[in-house]
């Protein structure tokens, strides 16, 4: 019966640790940022290639043919 109040009390103490004592003031959960830091797509843009001819300036979008999907169900006269 000690050995079990000794056991109860030490996982009550070290259990307290991981349990928020005291709400804090702000309840909001924004982290106040004023804008997101662009790390890995600023990197990735700043090492891509630059269009310098004027063929690759003015080129126009490419255009792909339009695709018709068959109809998924097709009914049979049998």
């Amino acid at each position: 019966m000690k050995f079990t109040t000794i056991l109860l009390a030490t996982t009550v103490a070290s259990s307290s640790a991981f349990v928020p004592s005291v709400a804090p003031l702000r309840t909001s959960i924004s982290l106040d940022a004023k804008h997101a830091n662009n790390k890995a797509a600023k990197k990735a843009a700043h090492n891509r290639p630059k269009k310098s001819r004027p063929s690759d300036i003015n080129r126009k979008p490419t255009n792909y043919p339009t695709w018709d999907s068959p109809p998924e169900y097709t009914i049979s006269d049998n």
